[in-house]
This record gives C-alpha cells, sequence and structure tokens, in this order.
C-alpha cells in the first residue's frame, strides 16, 4: 500500500514539476523576446530538468525499492 501512494505521490510531482518547468521556461522565452523554437526548446530542457531532478530525489530518498 505504502508503495502505491508513494507512486502516485511521484506521478502527481512529475507532472507538477513538468509543467512548472514548461511555465518557466516560456517566461523566460517571452524575457528574451525568443521566436517559438528557441522557446519550446529552453521549455523543454526545463521540464527535463526538473522531472530528472524529482526521479533522482525519489530514488536517493528509497522509493524504488522493492520489499
Amino acid at each position: 500500500m505504502r508503495d502505491t501512494f508513494a507512486n502516485i505521490g511521484i506521478s502527481v510531482a512529475t507532472n507538477v514539476a513538468l509543467f512548472t518547468g514548461l511555465d518557466l521556461g516560456q517566461s523566460i522565452a517571452d524575457t528574451l523576446s525568443l521566436w517559438a523554437l528557441p522557446a519550446n526548446v529552453v521549455a523543454a530542457v526545463i521540464a527535463t530538468a526538473l522531472g530528472v531532478a524529482l526521479t533522482v530525489a525519489s530514488r536517493a530518498c528509497g522509493f524504488n525499492r522493492t520489499a
């Protein structure tokens, strides 16, 4: 049961991190007046970095261990 809640929590947190990264990247791109392709690249890089960081943190906390 603990693993189920941990997986649900990680899924929710990953989605929040990805959308936050996309919003942050879009905000940076708008501030720098970038056109569509660089704006999407910046947003994608930030979103991916947040997702990877969250995955690494969850593994470091031991959420992926089996009983």
